[in-house]
């Protein structure tokens, strides 16, 4: 039987990584919904990259640069973190280096690592009934990595494990771990509407809600595509399915 964790914060990272294992990435609002609809829209590749000077020195190479550290859009950047800066007009053919606070970081920590044979994917809510399909078709364990709040647990990555977490329970391949029942209980016993519990349970994200009420509604939405951002050595790609 496959068993599931939930890593609820990056600065457990080495206490549940294990190789052979698929990797499922989240940074639910905003860095995970940006990447997916990059792709969406036709973006050629990302380079995620955790520190600001190294996406400038991507815009050297031709690279459109984006980013963003406490929410805020990095001054001279190209884009914010927002999933509607990514337009088909801005971004179609375009490669691209992205640094966010939280999401970026987290996916460097998992490539730093070095273990063998980690399938690192980016995990939405945006696709997250096809990363489902995806797990369900291999022979891997899974952990759910949440990129959290600057190693802070956070509701929003919590609740997407515990959304997926229930998805792939359905089908009792799984053993679930402790972290995983509790993302799993979190999501059960949560509001029908995903913006809602979010903003019930984050103060952080509430005083942002007015100015950022449509990146946070959008990046709750559900399967809007079945895209699914894959790292392939330092670049994001489209998993080949």
């Amino acid at each position: 039987m496959r068993k599931i964790d939930v890593c609820l914060s990056p600065a457990m990272f080495q206490s549940y990584a294990n190789n052979s294992t698929i990797v499922i990435v989240v940074d639910a609002i905003r860095a995970s919904a940006s990447i997916c609809t990059a792709f969406m829209n036709g973006v050629e590749h990302i380079v995620p990259v955790s520190k600001e000077k190294h996406a400038l020195e991507y815009r050297k190479k031709g690279y459109m640069i984006a980013g963003e550290r406490n929410g805020d859009r990095i001054e001279d950047f190209d884009f914010g973190n927002s999933p509607f800066n990514f337009s088909e007009k801005n971004i179609k053919g375009k490669k691209l280096a992205f640094t966010t606070t939280n999401g970026t970081r987290v996916i460097n920590i998992v490539k730093d690592a070095k273990f063998d044979d980690i399938e690192l994917l980016i995990g939405s809510f945006l696709n997250i009934n096809s990363l489902a399909e995806y797990v369900n078709s291999k022979d891997k364990d899974l952990m759910i990595l949440c990129s959290a709040w600057k190693d802070n647990v956070n509701i929003e990555d919590t609740l997407f494990a515990g959304k997926l977490v229930h998805i792939l329970s359905q089908s009792k391949k799984y053993e679930l771990f402790e972290s995983a029942n509790l993302s799993h209980d979190i999501y059960l016993n949560s509001d029908k509407s995903h913006y809602d519990f979010v903003m019930r349970n984050s103060p952080r994200l509430k005083a942002k809600s007015k100015t950022l009420e449509k990146d946070f509604r959008y990046c709750l939405l559900e399967d809007l595509t079945d895209i699914i951002p894959y790292l392939e050595g330092d670049i994001l790609v489209i998993k080949k399915q």
